[in-house]
């Protein structure tokens, strides 16, 4: 079973959820260093693996 939306919970502030068909959406390109750790957690359990990360 795969978890859909853990990236959302992890960096509610980067990305988000439609409600329609539950796809992740980012919400901010370029989030501020204070993110930083929470979009590397949103990487790590997003499910797809569809989260990658440029420094």
């Amino acid at each position: 079973m795969r978890r859909f939306g853990q990236c959302v919970v992890a960096a509610a502030d980067v990305f988000d959820q439609r409600d329609e068909d539950g796809i992740a959406v980012l919400l901010n390109p370029d989030p501020p260093a204070e993110q930083a750790a929470d979009v590397r957690h949103a990487a790590v359990v997003c499910p797809a693996l569809a989260i990658h990360i440029e420094e």
